[in-house]
Protein backbone atom coordinates (compact mmCIF):
# COMPACT_ATOMS: atom_id res chain seq x y z
CA UNK A 1 0.00 0.00 0.00
CA UNK A 2 0.72 3.69 -1.18
CA UNK A 3 0.81 6.56 1.92
CA UNK A 4 1.41 9.88 0.83
CA UNK A 5 3.29 12.24 3.07
CA UNK A 6 0.87 13.42 6.29
CA UNK A 7 -1.68 10.91 5.69
CA UNK A 8 -2.11 8.71 8.95
CA UNK A 9 -2.25 5.07 9.22
CA UNK A 10 -3.61 4.68 12.37
CA UNK A 11 -4.61 6.66 15.35
CA UNK A 12 -4.06 6.18 19.57
CA UNK A 13 -6.68 3.72 20.79
CA UNK A 14 -8.06 3.02 17.62
CA UNK A 15 -9.13 -1.21 17.22
CA UNK A 16 -7.26 -2.77 14.49
CA UNK A 17 -5.74 -5.98 13.40
CA UNK A 18 -3.25 -5.27 11.26
CA UNK A 19 0.37 -5.58 10.88
CA UNK A 20 2.50 -3.16 8.88
CA UNK A 21 6.12 -3.59 7.60
CA UNK A 22 7.66 -0.37 5.70
CA UNK A 23 8.86 -1.05 2.52
CA UNK A 24 10.24 2.60 1.38
CA UNK A 25 9.47 6.22 3.39
CA UNK A 26 9.41 7.25 6.84
CA UNK A 27 6.79 7.34 9.12
CA UNK A 28 6.32 9.24 12.75
CA UNK A 29 4.50 7.66 16.01
CA UNK A 30 3.36 9.75 18.88
CA UNK A 31 0.97 9.12 21.87
CA UNK A 32 -0.86 11.02 24.20
CA UNK A 33 0.59 9.99 26.97
CA UNK A 34 4.31 11.46 26.51
CA UNK A 35 6.33 13.53 24.08
CA UNK A 36 8.35 11.15 22.66
CA UNK A 37 8.31 10.75 18.87
CA UNK A 38 9.33 7.65 17.40
CA UNK A 39 11.02 7.22 14.20
CA UNK A 40 9.79 4.59 11.69
CA UNK A 41 11.94 3.54 8.34
CA UNK A 42 12.35 1.00 5.85
CA UNK A 43 12.50 -2.89 7.39
CA UNK A 44 10.28 -1.64 10.42
CA UNK A 45 7.20 -3.33 12.17
CA UNK A 46 4.44 -1.36 13.25
CA UNK A 47 1.40 -2.79 14.89
CA UNK A 48 2.55 -6.42 15.81
CA UNK A 49 0.91 -5.91 19.60
CA UNK A 50 -2.44 -4.96 17.27
CA UNK A 51 -2.13 -8.07 14.84
CA UNK A 52 -0.89 -11.04 17.56
CA UNK A 53 -2.72 -9.64 20.98
CA UNK A 54 -5.67 -7.33 19.20
CA UNK A 55 -4.88 -4.44 21.37
CA UNK A 56 -5.72 -1.17 20.23
CA UNK A 57 -3.18 1.34 18.78
CA UNK A 58 -0.82 2.11 21.56
CA UNK A 59 -0.01 5.71 19.06
CA UNK A 60 -0.86 7.63 16.17
CA UNK A 61 1.45 7.17 13.20
CA UNK A 62 1.49 9.62 10.32
CA UNK A 63 3.88 9.12 7.28
CA UNK A 64 6.63 12.17 7.16
CA UNK A 65 6.88 11.70 3.80
CA UNK A 66 5.51 9.42 0.62
CA UNK A 67 5.83 5.82 1.94
CA UNK A 68 5.42 1.80 0.60
CA UNK A 69 4.18 -0.44 3.11
CA UNK A 70 2.89 -3.68 3.40
CA UNK A 71 -0.45 -4.83 5.11
CA UNK A 72 -0.89 -8.25 6.82
CA UNK A 73 -3.90 -9.31 8.10
CA UNK A 74 -4.63 -12.17 9.94
CA UNK A 75 -6.64 -13.54 6.58
CA UNK A 76 -3.14 -12.89 5.04
CA UNK A 77 -0.17 -13.68 7.06
CA UNK A 78 0.17 -17.13 6.34
CA UNK A 79 0.53 -15.85 2.54
CA UNK A 80 2.59 -13.13 3.29
CA UNK A 81 5.20 -15.02 5.37
CA UNK A 82 5.21 -17.60 2.48
CA UNK A 83 6.15 -14.71 0.10
CA UNK A 84 8.38 -12.60 2.23
CA UNK A 85 11.82 -13.31 2.65
CA UNK A 86 12.84 -16.08 5.42
CA UNK A 87 14.00 -13.36 8.18
CA UNK A 88 10.69 -11.87 8.02
CA UNK A 89 9.34 -15.14 8.92
CA UNK A 90 11.57 -15.73 11.71
CA UNK A 91 10.81 -12.13 12.90
CA UNK A 92 7.19 -13.09 13.41
CA UNK A 93 7.80 -15.94 14.89
CA UNK A 94 10.28 -14.44 17.34
CA UNK A 95 7.72 -11.50 18.14
CA UNK A 96 4.86 -14.09 18.61
CA UNK A 97 7.11 -16.03 21.01
CA UNK A 98 8.33 -13.09 23.00
CA UNK A 99 4.72 -11.63 23.21
CA UNK A 100 3.54 -14.93 24.54
CA UNK A 101 6.32 -15.23 27.22
CA UNK A 102 5.60 -11.51 28.35
CA UNK A 103 2.34 -12.46 28.38
CA UNK A 104 2.79 -15.45 30.47
CA UNK A 105 5.34 -13.49 33.04
CA UNK A 106 2.57 -11.01 33.35
CA UNK A 107 0.24 -12.88 34.79
CA UNK A 108 2.45 -14.62 36.96
CA UNK A 109 3.90 -11.70 38.14
CA UNK A 110 0.17 -10.50 38.79
CA UNK A 111 -0.75 -13.20 40.51
CA UNK A 112 2.55 -13.37 42.88
CA UNK A 113 1.89 -9.59 43.55
CA UNK A 114 -2.01 -10.34 44.31
CA UNK A 115 -1.14 -13.12 46.59
CA UNK A 116 -0.54 -11.12 50.26
CA UNK A 117 -4.24 -9.41 49.12
CA UNK A 118 -6.31 -12.31 49.10
CA UNK A 119 -4.22 -14.03 52.14
CA UNK A 120 -5.01 -10.78 53.72
CA UNK A 121 -8.92 -11.46 52.72
CA UNK A 122 -9.01 -15.06 53.84
CA UNK A 123 -7.27 -14.04 57.13
CA UNK A 124 -9.49 -11.24 58.21
CA UNK A 125 -13.09 -12.66 57.30
CA UNK A 126 -11.86 -16.27 59.06
CA UNK A 127 -11.27 -14.22 62.10
CA UNK A 128 -14.96 -13.08 61.67
CA UNK A 129 -16.44 -16.30 60.82
CA UNK A 130 -14.09 -18.93 62.57
CA UNK A 131 -15.72 -21.71 64.43
CA UNK A 132 -12.71 -23.52 65.84
CA UNK A 133 -10.10 -23.75 63.53
CA UNK A 134 -12.65 -23.87 60.38
CA UNK A 135 -14.63 -20.71 58.69
CA UNK A 136 -16.80 -20.34 55.87
CA UNK A 137 -16.92 -17.02 54.23
CA UNK A 138 -18.22 -15.67 51.21
CA UNK A 139 -16.78 -16.08 47.82
CA UNK A 140 -18.22 -12.95 46.26
CA UNK A 141 -17.02 -10.93 49.13
CA UNK A 142 -13.65 -12.30 48.64
CA UNK A 143 -13.54 -11.52 45.37
CA UNK A 144 -14.48 -7.98 45.59
CA UNK A 145 -11.85 -7.65 48.60
CA UNK A 146 -9.19 -8.75 46.26
CA UNK A 147 -9.99 -6.88 42.82
CA UNK A 148 -10.79 -3.74 44.91
CA UNK A 149 -7.43 -4.25 46.88
CA UNK A 150 -5.10 -5.04 43.88
CA UNK A 151 -7.42 -4.60 40.58
CA UNK A 152 -7.03 -8.14 39.59
CA UNK A 153 -9.20 -9.79 37.24
CA UNK A 154 -11.75 -12.53 37.97
CA UNK A 155 -10.26 -15.19 36.53
CA UNK A 156 -6.76 -14.40 38.09
CA UNK A 157 -8.11 -14.52 41.48
CA UNK A 158 -10.13 -17.71 40.52
CA UNK A 159 -6.63 -19.44 39.66
CA UNK A 160 -4.85 -18.25 43.37
CA UNK A 161 -7.62 -19.78 45.08
CA UNK A 162 -7.79 -23.00 43.12
CA UNK A 163 -4.21 -22.67 43.73
CA UNK A 164 -4.93 -22.62 47.32
CA UNK A 165 -7.49 -25.10 47.01
CA UNK A 166 -4.99 -27.72 45.44
CA UNK A 167 -2.78 -27.12 48.70
CA UNK A 168 -5.63 -28.28 50.15
CA UNK A 169 -6.19 -25.00 52.37
CA UNK A 170 -9.36 -24.16 51.60
CA UNK A 171 -12.71 -25.32 49.63
CA UNK A 172 -14.46 -23.48 47.16
CA UNK A 173 -18.06 -24.24 47.38
CA UNK A 174 -20.30 -21.65 45.77
CA UNK A 175 -21.21 -19.18 46.96
CA UNK A 176 -19.08 -20.08 49.76
CA UNK A 177 -15.44 -20.80 50.84
CA UNK A 178 -14.34 -23.31 53.21
CA UNK A 179 -11.29 -22.75 54.88
CA UNK A 180 -9.89 -25.98 56.73
CA UNK A 181 -7.45 -24.19 58.68
CA UNK A 182 -7.79 -20.23 59.60
CA UNK A 183 -4.39 -20.24 61.58
CA UNK A 184 -2.51 -21.65 58.48
CA UNK A 185 -4.20 -19.00 57.08
CA UNK A 186 -2.68 -16.57 59.38
CA UNK A 187 1.01 -18.27 59.34
CA UNK A 188 1.19 -18.17 55.52
CA UNK A 189 -0.18 -14.34 55.53
CA UNK A 190 2.51 -13.36 58.14
CA UNK A 191 5.20 -15.56 56.24
CA UNK A 192 4.55 -13.91 53.19
CA UNK A 193 4.72 -10.56 54.76
CA UNK A 194 7.76 -11.76 55.90
CA UNK A 195 9.80 -12.26 53.05
CA UNK A 196 8.41 -9.37 51.36
CA UNK A 197 9.52 -7.16 54.26
CA UNK A 198 12.97 -8.86 55.04
CA UNK A 199 13.58 -9.63 50.73
CA UNK A 200 14.49 -13.14 51.90
CA UNK A 201 12.72 -16.22 53.51
CA UNK A 202 14.47 -19.74 53.28
CA UNK A 203 12.66 -22.27 51.00
CA UNK A 204 10.77 -24.01 53.97
CA UNK A 205 9.62 -22.48 57.05
CA UNK A 206 11.64 -25.33 59.53
CA UNK A 207 15.27 -27.06 59.19
CA UNK A 208 14.95 -30.61 58.35
CA UNK A 209 16.62 -31.27 62.16
CA UNK A 210 13.62 -29.42 63.06
CA UNK A 211 11.29 -30.83 61.28
CA UNK A 212 12.34 -34.28 62.47
CA UNK A 213 12.14 -33.02 66.39
CA UNK A 214 8.47 -31.98 66.04
CA UNK A 215 7.37 -35.17 63.83
CA UNK A 216 9.14 -37.18 67.13
CA UNK A 217 7.05 -34.85 69.11
CA UNK A 218 4.16 -35.13 67.45
CA UNK A 219 4.17 -39.07 67.42
CA UNK A 220 4.64 -39.01 70.81
CA UNK A 221 1.68 -37.25 71.75
CA UNK A 222 -0.12 -39.56 69.49
CA UNK A 223 1.10 -42.36 71.25
CA UNK A 224 0.21 -40.64 75.25
CA UNK A 225 -2.61 -41.59 77.18
CA UNK A 226 -2.21 -37.89 79.08
CA UNK A 227 -5.08 -35.59 77.85
CA UNK A 228 -4.27 -32.10 76.75
CA UNK A 229 -4.30 -29.32 79.07
CA UNK A 230 -5.88 -26.73 77.47
CA UNK A 231 -4.73 -27.39 74.46
CA UNK A 232 -1.37 -28.01 76.12
CA UNK A 233 1.13 -31.36 75.79
CA UNK A 234 3.85 -32.51 78.20
CA UNK A 235 6.09 -35.76 77.15
CA UNK A 236 8.41 -37.51 79.05
CA UNK A 237 11.83 -37.51 77.71
CA UNK A 238 12.06 -41.11 78.14
CA UNK A 239 8.84 -41.96 75.66
CA UNK A 240 10.07 -39.07 73.59
CA UNK A 241 13.75 -40.93 73.25
CA UNK A 242 11.85 -44.15 72.15
CA UNK A 243 9.81 -42.48 69.64
CA UNK A 244 12.75 -40.51 68.27
CA UNK A 245 14.86 -43.37 67.53
CA UNK A 246 12.31 -44.66 65.23
CA UNK A 247 10.72 -41.16 63.70
CA UNK A 248 14.27 -39.63 63.38
CA UNK A 249 15.87 -42.45 60.38
CA UNK A 250 18.69 -42.44 62.42
CA UNK A 251 19.79 -39.18 64.15
CA UNK A 252 20.20 -38.55 67.52
CA UNK A 253 18.01 -36.68 69.91
CA UNK A 254 20.01 -34.42 71.77
CA UNK A 255 19.86 -31.36 73.81
CA UNK A 256 21.65 -29.15 71.10
CA UNK A 257 19.41 -30.60 68.28
CA UNK A 258 16.59 -29.66 70.63
CA UNK A 259 17.64 -26.21 71.23
CA UNK A 260 16.55 -24.07 68.05
CA UNK A 261 12.93 -24.88 68.59
CA UNK A 262 13.85 -24.30 72.37
CA UNK A 263 15.34 -20.67 71.96
CA UNK A 264 12.01 -20.28 69.73
CA UNK A 265 9.35 -20.77 72.12
CA UNK A 266 7.79 -23.96 70.10
CA UNK A 267 8.92 -25.92 72.66
CA UNK A 268 9.95 -25.76 76.78
CA UNK A 269 11.71 -28.31 78.82
CA UNK A 270 10.45 -28.40 82.36
CA UNK A 271 14.07 -27.75 83.72
CA UNK A 272 15.69 -24.22 82.74
CA UNK A 273 18.48 -23.94 80.59
CA UNK A 274 20.44 -20.64 81.92
CA UNK A 275 23.82 -21.40 79.95
CA UNK A 276 23.51 -22.67 75.99
CA UNK A 277 27.25 -22.66 75.87
CA UNK A 278 26.63 -25.60 78.58
CA UNK A 279 23.99 -27.58 77.79
CA UNK A 280 22.78 -30.28 80.06
CA UNK A 281 22.49 -33.97 79.03
CA UNK A 282 18.76 -34.45 77.36
CA UNK A 283 17.96 -37.93 80.06
CA UNK A 284 18.74 -34.73 82.56
CA UNK A 285 15.33 -32.73 81.27
CA UNK A 286 12.65 -35.23 83.16
CA UNK A 287 9.86 -33.56 80.21
CA UNK A 288 9.07 -30.88 77.30
CA UNK A 289 5.74 -29.12 76.77
CA UNK A 290 3.91 -27.13 74.24
CA UNK A 291 1.19 -26.19 72.33
CA UNK A 292 0.12 -28.53 70.51
CA UNK A 293 -2.44 -26.70 67.78
CA UNK A 294 0.64 -24.41 66.46
CA UNK A 295 3.31 -27.12 66.48
CA UNK A 296 0.75 -28.95 64.21
CA UNK A 297 -0.28 -26.00 62.19
CA UNK A 298 3.54 -25.11 62.14
CA UNK A 299 4.16 -28.44 60.34
CA UNK A 300 1.51 -28.02 57.73
CA UNK A 301 2.76 -24.41 57.01
CA UNK A 302 6.11 -26.00 56.31
CA UNK A 303 4.60 -28.23 53.85
CA UNK A 304 2.48 -25.88 52.05
CA UNK A 305 5.16 -23.17 51.83
CA UNK A 306 8.04 -24.56 49.30
CA UNK A 307 4.45 -26.25 47.28
CA UNK A 308 2.99 -22.86 46.75
CA UNK A 309 6.04 -21.01 45.50
CA UNK A 310 6.57 -23.87 42.80
CA UNK A 311 2.68 -23.41 42.22
CA UNK A 312 2.95 -19.55 41.36
CA UNK A 313 5.77 -19.96 39.10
Amino acid sequence: MILEEGQVLFREGAPSEKLYVIRDGELQGTNSRNSVVNTYGPGVLIGELSLLKKEPCTETVTATEDSELIEITPDNLDETLEQEPAWFKSIITFLTGRLQIAGDNKRKSDKIKALPSLLYILDSLSARNKTNTESYISLSEVMDGVENLFNLSRDNIKDLLKILEDLEILKVQSPQIQVKNANVVHLLYESIRYRARNRKMPPQILSMTEQMVLNAVIKTVQQSKEPLKNGTFTVSTESLLKVGKRAMFGATLTTRTMLPLLERKLLNASTDIVNTSALPEITEIPSFFGDFDTILDLMELNRIYPLLDKKLV
